[in-house]
C-alpha cells in the first residue's frame, strides 16, 4: 500500500469548538431573522416622543424604560474597561477594547419575540456606528440563558451586548431595535 507524503491538517478541538458555537449562532440568528421578516407582521417603528414647543425633552439614558416596536428595554451599565471575555481556555480578545452594555429587554407584544444582539448599534461622539460582537456576547452571556431564548408575552430577560470599539472612542450613545428593520430607539449612554 503506498504512503501518502502529503501532511494532514489536524485541527486544535479548542478552535473546531469555537468554530462550532460561531456556526451555531450564526444558524440562529438566520432563522429568527427569516421568522422575523416572514411573519407577515408589520415592522414596528420606535414611539414618537412629545415634546412641548418651547423646550426639548432630555434623551432617555440609563434606567430609563424605552421602547421599540414589540419591546421595552432599560439599559442599567456600560462597562468599557475589560478587553477579553469568556472562560479562561476560549477567550475572545478585542481588537481595541470591549464595551459591555448590560440592559433588560420586555416583550410588550402578545406573542413570542427573539430578541438579536446583531440589530443594536452603539455610537461614538462624531456618529461612527458600531455592531454587536456576536460571538464575544456569547462568553459574556454564558452563565445566563438570556438572548437566545423566545421572549413569551411580558417575559423579562436581562443580559449584555458588547461592542469592539477602538481604544479611544467613548460611545454616547446606544440605539435599540426590536428587528433589524424597525426604526429604533435612542439611550444616551453618557453620565447624568
Amino acid at each position: 500500500m503506498p504512503h501518502d507524503p502529503r501532511p494532514r491538517f489536524r485541527l486544535n478541538p479548542l478552535l473546531a469548538a469555537l468554530f462550532a458555537v460561531v456556526a451555531v449562532v450564526a444558524l440562529f440568528l438566520t432563522g429568527v431573522a427569516a421568522q422575523q421578516l416572514g411573519s407577515g407582521e408589520p415592522v414596528a417603528a420606535a414611539e414618537p416622543t412629545r415634546t412641548a414647543p418651547t423646550t426639548r425633552a432630555a434623551q432617555p439614558g440609563l434606567g430609563d424604560k424605552v421602547r421599540d416596536g414589540k419591546f421595552e428595554f432599560v439599559v442599567s451599565r456600560l462597562d468599557c474597561s475589560r478587553t477579553t471575555v469568556g472562560p479562561e481556555h476560549l477567550t475572545r480578545t478585542a481588537e481595541g477594547r470591549f464595551c459591555v452594555i448590560s440592559l433588560s429587554v420586555r416583550n410588550i407584544s402578545d406573542g413570542a419575540r427573539y430578541f438579536l444582539g446583531q440589530a443594536q448599534k452603539a455610537y461614538d461622539a462624531t456618529g461612527t456606528a458600531y455592531g454587536d460582537d456576536t460571538v464575544a456576547g456569547v462568553y459574556a452571556n454564558r452563565d445566563t440563558q438570556t438572548f437566545l431564548e423566545k421572549l413569551d408575552p411580558g417575559e423579562r430577560v436581562t443580559g449584555k451586548l458588547v461592542f469592539d470599539v477602538p481604544r479611544t472612542v467613548k460611545l454616547t450613545i446606544l440605539e435599540l431595535h426590536d428587528s433589524p428593520l424597525s426604526g429604533g430607539v435612542k439611550v444616551s449612554l453618557r453620565s447624568r
